[in-house]
């Protein structure tokens, strides 16, 4: 039986969320705190949100539920990312090069751009329920059975 709600089923319902997630990159070795998002969106935000694979942030962690080590392929978990640029354009649509320039990845600083950008292609930041949540006692975000992110913070909800 398939759920209705489509949390990370891929199939999604229109709505999604942005977190701010720490991330390790391996090709230059450092952490990096990216704009990550829950499922992939519908529209011209789709061409700028891939799939990739993280590694651990730390070797103490242990694999997680749903994550490719606990498959046996030694990986990190799989990740919505929002780049730069679309995929279409940089020809990085699989996500195997990404690392190597963290300037295709959006941070904090872009947080205003990406918020323009999804106001202006017609995507609704739903205030009220993202402001909801983060003054509930309930954690949207944090650390996750589901992937190795250490504290994920919660950016807003969004509807397409």
């Amino acid at each position: 039986m398939e759920s209705p709600f489509g949390q990370g089923n891929g199939k999604g319902n229109g709505t999604f969320v942005l977190y701010l997630e720490p991330i390790l990159n391996t090709y230059y070795k450092t952490y990096q705190n990216i704009i990550t998002v829950s499922d992939m969106p519908h529209g011209p935000l789709a061409d700028m949100v891939t799939l990739i694979n993280l590694p651990k942030l730390s070797p103490f962690q242990e694999a997680g539920v749903f994550s490719a080590p606990s498959l046996g392929r030694g990986m990190g978990s799989c990740v919505n990312v929002l780049l730069r640029y679309s995929k279409s354009g940089t020809g990085t649509g699989t996500g195997r090069t990404i690392g190597k320039n963290t300037d295709h990845f959006l941070g904090a600083d872009d947080i205003p751009s990406v918020l323009g950008y999804l106001v202006s292609n017609g995507y609704k930041v739903d205030t009220s329920i993202t402001k909801m949540l983060q003054n509930s006692r309930v954690l949207i975000g944090g650390s996750s059975e589901r992937r190795f992110s250490g504290d994920r913070k919660m950016i807003c909800i969004v509807s397409s």
